[in-house]
């Protein structure tokens, strides 16, 4: 006889609940925390960077998908409607030498949380995804007609230099990229979680226990759910604003590096700003 799993585990937390088969009609949330404007180094660059993650949003092919932007303050040029809310952040950003190289999203996320947890009542995968980033018109569509209802992760995509437009590749390692890394280990703009408010607010727990995003598919397995890779380049990993995180930290170097390594060939270059909507950015 099998012995049951460990109280207060993973485990045990799945063997408590078993899924529900989903309801036919789910939709993509899209969760995105912004940094505040006294934090950030130019605001406008971070309104502008959003604003260009969010036309790859409207751009899907697919409608059955919303974005919630969490901050201090209200970002300037972004168009507020039914699929894109802001919901503001009390808590006013005390900004140091300190705090400008650290995130605060996390507190966001959990606004964005508590929101959906009192609004929503149904099914659909969650994205929580970076305010820099950008999505390939596809996606949504892919996750909400598969459906497979345990989720999704990214494994193939690019890494895209604001600063010349140097595109290089991100995936499993082959003969043509012998160094190169799966997005997922890269971006944290790389997974669509399994949420069901049918269930009540009990459906956050592995959303909020998700950890480092490479280790985002082992661990929701525990919980039961097995995510299954996007079958194909789906996601844009943007360096060289400014305003990136590891930017500021002065850790561009390896970011460099990767790229250099794994650059696209021209022509396949070409290709990729086609299918992703690029059509200002320098060439290289």
């Amino acid at each position: 006889m099998a012995s049951s799993p460990e109280p207060g585990t993973p485990e045990a937390w799945a063997a408590a609940r078993p899924p529900r088969p989903s309801s036919g009609d789910p939709e993509v949330v899209f969760a995105i925390p912004l940094i505040s404007k006294a934090r950030a180094y130019d605001w406008a660059t971070v309104c502008h960077r959003l604003a260009e993650t969010l036309g790859s949003l409207r751009a899907q092919s697919s409608h059955r998908w919303r974005a919630f932007i969490c901050c201090q303050d209200r970002p300037e040029g972004i168009s507020w409607d039914e699929q894109v809310t802001f919901l503001p952040f009390e808590i006013v950003d005390e900004v140091s030498a300190e705090t400008v190289t650290r995130f605060d999203n996390h507190a966001k996320k959990e606004r964005i949380f508590a929101h959906l947890a009192e609004t929503h009542g149904g099914d659909g995968y969650l994205f929580q995804l970076d305010a820099d980033d950008l999505l390939h018109p596809g996606l949504v569509e892919h996750i909400v007609t598969d459906d497979n209802g345990a989720g999704y992760w990214i494994e193939e995509g690019y890494m895209l230099d604001l600063r010349t437009g140097a595109l290089a590749y991100m995936g499993p390692k082959s003969l043509r990229h012998p160094f190169a890394h799966t997005f997922i280990r890269e971006c944290g703009s790389s997974s669509a979680l399994r949420f069901d408010f049918r269930d009540g607010e009990e459906t956050l727990t592995p959303i909020r226990d998700r950890g480092k995003h490479a280790e985002v598919p082992e661990r929701m397995a525990r919980y039961g759910y097995r995510m299954t890779p996007v079958p194909f380049p789906a996601a844009l990993y943007l360096v060289g604003h400014g305003e990136n995180m590891r930017q500021r930290r002065g850790k561009l170097g390896a970011k460099e590096s990767y790229l250099r390594r794994n650059r696209l060939r021209a022509a396949r270059a070409r290709e990729v700003r086609n299918e992703f909507g690029l059509t200002e950015l320098p060439l290289s």
